[in-house]
């Protein structure tokens, strides 16, 4: 009598070539990390009124030879021509030829309107002279971009997957990685919040402010909730690499790089933190702290979204085999 086996993927039959859905989804990772950084460097230049319109820069199509103009119309034109282009293309391929891969179409789907809502805050922000508020939103909408573009490369390079037939139970290590990286985007936030209510250099010396854990002026109690954020959410981010390192349970080798990756950006976003504020806010130091924190924040995202993926995910078979036996064999 014959029967249908299901044959479970070999590690060989998983290595494949590149396709282009993986190289466009890497680019665009990069493009977008990149784009968050000039956009940094736009905050601390003071450049965000380097172009007082939008879309044009003085009603002009380019730039004139002005430092700022130039730094703010250099923002522009890597999220208009290299950034938008590579989502769209991404977006556009994921949804043509994965739509049987949820894990591929559906953050390639969402990565659109978050492109279209990241480009209208940046034209809003310039036309209502940079307020706080639209700053902080702007660039929390950036850095959930940039975990969604990660999402589409990470998937890129484990397509074909389905859910799992069972959920996982025991270790949820994959729980707390999630838990981790949502910490560091609040951290992001509240730096966002400590920039757009001018609280920077509130507080010149570090750990302390000005000698005091808990200062009472506003400005200086709203720098040092950022750092105490910073202390309890890092911790616990810290705990969430290490359950994704160590567990009762195997953790695949990708896993524990981004956990190690984590751990060292982060350590490397708190040297930076301090000497920021240990050489007087300088503009470069101030680009290369939130340089850092985005590496943070990529390196969590794609540890959670690999832990999550590793428990509730399992590699779909790519054919069936169809083999004859006998009865009893």
């Amino acid at each position: 009598m014959a029967s249908i086996s299901i044959s479970t993927p070999t590690d060989a039959q998983r290595r494949r070539g590149p396709t282009w859905l993986q190289g466009l989804a890497t680019a665009t990772v990069i493009s977008v990390f990149v784009l968050v950084i000039i956009g940094g460097v736009v905050r601390v230049t003071g450049s965000g009124l380097g172009c007082p319109d939008w879309p044009l820069c003085y009603g002009k199509v380019l730039p004139p030879l002005e430092y700022t103009a130039i730094i703010e119309y250099t923002h522009r034109f890597v999220a208009s021509v290299i950034v938008g282009p590579l989502i769209l293309v991404t977006a556009g391929i994921a949804l043509a030829r994965y739509r049987s891969d949820r894990w591929v179409w559906i953050p390639a789907a969402v990565s659109v309107p978050l492109l279209i809502v990241q480009g209208l805050l940046g034209g809003i922000t310039v036309l209502t002279h940079l307020p706080g508020g639209v700053v902080a939103l702007h660039l929390a909408t950036a850095e959930a971009l940039l975990a969604t573009c990660v999402l589409i490369m990470v998937a890129s390079f484990r397509t074909p997957t389905r859910l799992a037939a069972t959920r996982p139970t025991g270790d949820r290590y994959y729980r707390w990685a999630i838990v981790g990286a949502l910490s560091v985007y609040a951290v992001i936030l509240s730096g966002a919040l400590v920039t757009a209510m001018g609280a920077t250099g509130a507080c010149v010396t570090w750990p302390l402010c000005q000698g005091q854990a808990f200062p009472m002026n506003h400005l200086t109690a709203v720098h040092m909730f950022h750092r105490y954020v910073v202390l309890v959410l890092g911790l616990l981010l810290l705990y969430a690499a290490w359950r994704c390192w160590n567990g009762p349970t195997e953790r695949s080798v990708t896993l524990r790089w981004l956990a190690v990756l984590t751990v060292a950006t982060f350590v490397v976003q708190i040297i930076v933190g301090a000497a920021t504020i240990w050489l007087d806010f300088q503009a470069h130091w101030r680009a290369l702290h939130l340089t850092a924190a985005t590496a943070v924040w990529t390196a969590a995202a794609g540890m959670a979204i690999v832990a999550y993926m590793d428990v509730r995910t399992t590699r779909a078979a790519p054919r069936l085999n169809r083999e004859a036996v006998q009865d009893g064999q």
